[in-house]
């Protein structure tokens, strides 16, 4: 009788524990906070926190946390700041050009040996879009929301000045493919009394603007190993030279600054007939402008050329393995082909793998705005964006040098040997 009661109470006993700790439920779980800059906190915030909802759903044994941390900026501050006081985020979308910064710091782990267990994983990213986080020999970073520059134009305004343009030989059904090209279509298209300029190339990034015109001409600003600059080279110092003309020489656009965030308004509210921008801001230009938008590869010099942009997945190093197992997971799965396209619709980057683009949701998308392809096609001509230690002091030198160019403030040559002698010695520094 009481080896019957002991073992009904131990029956009872063992069945209690396992309800209120199932197996593997406490032991296994496991929790990632993630930091992610996006350029509009209401909107793509939300679609964030779906994608993440859905991961947690998913894999019961892992939950993420999302931390909307600002911009690019903002971000690299407060990873900054927790690595530094030994609490660092598991996982965080960072600025492309940081990758030095992080790597100095010893914040993140190489995720090769990920890359590796998974076979043909990497496969469909595109080259372009991994080459920033190859640093090394080892693929440190993963692309999630990445872009290059595009160049947008008013079709509408091509087509109001059609006679003109056909008079100095150009075709109003198409956008400039050349330097040349460009400064003849903005000196038809600029409208004095119309007080509507040619072109805008804004400030705040106009340092990743003028990456891609020192490419064009067959030059570059920063070395791949973040060590040596470039800015007296006679390609970079043309280059700057045709950014000055074309406010001071040619009059096409406007010799003040104006913003990045407020020049996609500026072209919607036709102020400009072409613009320099993100192809993150097509959304924004196609939802408010009410004209026929034209998006085109950004006009050549010597070549086409772009530099990539947009900020990458990285897994930290000082938590615990099991976290950042965990925090590969959850990149597998913001990165999937499903995840990639609908990123892609729901934000304007471009989508980081060439799969994406065969998802109904995005391949539909495409077939509805063509523009949505030509960042992804101008790939072909992309470079890496320029990187290293210091990052933030380097861009905030070059675009408060780039100011002073458009403004006037400062002549070509001279304001690239002072970039060169900033910039040469915060690479010394570091």
């Amino acid at each position: 009788m009481k080896k019957g009661v002991i073992f009904a109470l131990s029956v009872f006993l063992f069945i209690a524990l396992l309800f209120a700790n199932p197996v593997g439920a406490q032991e296994d779980q496991v929790l990632l906070n993630f930091y992610y800059p996006v350029g509009v906190a209401g909107p793509l915030a939300n679609v964030v926190d779906q994608m993440v909802n859905e991961f947690n759903e998913t894999h019961p044994n892992i939950t993420v946390q999302p931390v909307y941390s600002g911009d690019y900026d903002d971000t690299m501050q407060r990873v900054q700041t927790g690595v530094m006081g030994g609490n660092p985020p598991d996982i965080a979308v960072v600025e492309i050009s940081e990758a030095h910064s992080l790597l100095q710091m010893n914040a993140t782990i190489p995720l090769t040996k990920y890359i590796e267990e998974e076979g043909d994983f990497i496969d469909p990213f595109y080259d372009a879009f991994l080459a920033n986080g190859n640093l090394h020999g080892e693929q440190w970073t993963i692309p999630f929301q990445r872009s290059t520059p595009v160049f947008y134009y008013n079709k509408d305004h091509f087509a109001e000045k059609s006679d003109e343009l056909l008079a100095a030989g150009l075709d109003p059904e198409r956008a400039p493919d050349t330097w040349d090209e460009l400064v003849a279509y903005a000196e038809v298209l600029t409208d004095r009394e119309a007080n509507r300029w040619g072109l805008i190339i804004p400030g705040g990034w106009n340092d990743w603007i003028f990456e891609a015109f020192a490419y064009q001409n067959d030059g570059q600003l920063i070395n791949r190993e973040g060590t040596e600059a470039y800015f007296t080279d006679e390609a970079v110092i043309e280059a700057a030279q045709f950014w000055y003309d074309l406010a001071h020489k040619y009059e096409v656009m406007p010799k003040e600054v104006r913003t990045w965030a407020g020049s996609p308004t500026d072209f919607a509210g036709e102020a400009a007939s072409m613009l320099y921008n993100s192809t993150g801001a097509l959304p924004p230009i196609l939802n408010t402008a009410n004209f026929e938008v034209g998006v085109a590869f950004m006009p050549q010099n010597k070549t086409y050329g772009a530099a990539v942009g947009g900020g990458d997945f990285h897994v930290f190093r000082d938590i615990p393995e099991a976290n950042q197992d965990a925090a590969w997971e959850f990149i597998k799965f913001m990165t999937n082909p499903e995840n990639a396209a609908t990123w892609s619709v729901e934000s304007g980057y471009v989508a980081v793998r060439e799969d994406a683009y065969d998802v109904p949701v995005l391949a539909e998308h495409v077939l509805d705005q063509p523009a949505r392809a030509v960042a992804r096609d101008q790939l072909e001509y992309a470079y890496p964006k320029m990187s290293a230690v210091g990052y933030q002091q380097i861009r905030q030198s070059l675009t408060d040098i780039l100011d002073d160019v458009m403004e006037g403030n400062m002549d070509p040559e001279t304001a690239m040997n002072n970039a060169q002698n900033r910039i040469q010695g915060i690479l010394d520094r570091h």
